[in-house]
């Protein structure tokens, strides 16, 4: 095994710089994320899936974000909420939604106020994506079901 030695020694005069990020970084990793942070958090993945799907409207996107699923869903705003998905990490390889995953993510996303009602509400609808095929009804239909659920604590980028 041949060694670079240019590359050890950057790795050398580097490593106390990487220990030092990592262990600055340590504490905001085990520190809950507050509600501020979790609203931010939104905003950021709505910015990220908005603009694949320009035919949803802001007026729809402002429902959805509220629990309000009351109304006609067309692919595109199914996709969104599957754009969403992703970006929450909640998706298998083959893009279908992933309850063990959703459940995992629960306390990196939510707010400590809103992790044991999430925790609840994918309970309830642990099944409502088995009745579609397609993989952004999956997640759209998982989401409404989480919004009926308990719309009190539901939010939806």
């Amino acid at each position: 095994m041949c060694i670079d030695k240019s590359a050890a020694t950057t790795w050398n005069s580097l490593r106390p710089y990487i220990s030092l990020g990592l262990l600055l970084l340590l504490p905001t990793l085990n520190d809950a994320v507050n509600m501020e942070q979790f609203l931010q958090s939104l905003d950021m993945m709505r910015n990220g899936c908005t603009p694949k799907f320009p035919k949803v409207t802001l007026e729809t996107l402002n429902r959805i974000r509220v629990g309000d699923f009351d109304l006609e869903p067309t692919q595109d705003l199914m996709c969104y909420t599957k754009c969403v998905a992703q970006l929450a990490g909640t998706l298998t390889k083959k893009g279908e939604f992933s309850v063990p995953k959703a459940f995992a993510q629960m306390p990196i996303i939510l707010p400590p106020e809103l992790l044991e009602p999430g925790k609840k509400a994918l309970t309830n609808c642990k099944d409502a994506q088995k009745a579609y095929k397609d993989t952004c009804a999956k997640v759209y239909y998982t989401s409404k079901c989480l919004a009926d659920f308990d719309r009190a604590h539901f939010s939806f980028p």
